[in-house]
């Protein structure tokens, strides 16, 4: 009985928290779909080409090469470039980093 009266009282309230719980799981998909997908784009595997943001296409589906061992993917956030991914780094550092790496 007293979980009745509880409910009753505080009806609003439960109701506002259920829908501020509906809208923030909105936000949280808007900011996943914000991302940006880069596919490594080139045949050069010299030192320091893998973080060469120009060797770098945006795309939807993957143009990567298909020998030696090379990045292929890289998921970069909203609000960060590719530069502030790779910028500077080693070969074995982005190979190290990338989300889907390429290994024929």
């Amino acid at each position: 009985m007293k979980i009745n009266q509880f409910l009753k009282i505080n009806a609003v309230a439960i109701a506002a928290i259920m829908f501020t719980g509906a809208l923030m799981s909105f936000k949280i998909v808007e900011k996943k779909a914000a991302e940006t997908q880069y596919y490594y784009n080139s045949s050069d595997v010299t030192e320091g080409s893998f973080s060469d943001v120009n060797k770098w296409a945006i795309g939807t589906s993957p143009s990567c090469l298909t020998s030696g061992d090379r990045p292929c993917k890289m998921i970069v956030p909203e609000g960060d470039s590719l530069e502030d991914q790779i910028g500077g780094l080693t070969n074995a550092q982005v190979l190290a980093i990338h989300a889907g790496e390429r290994r024929p």
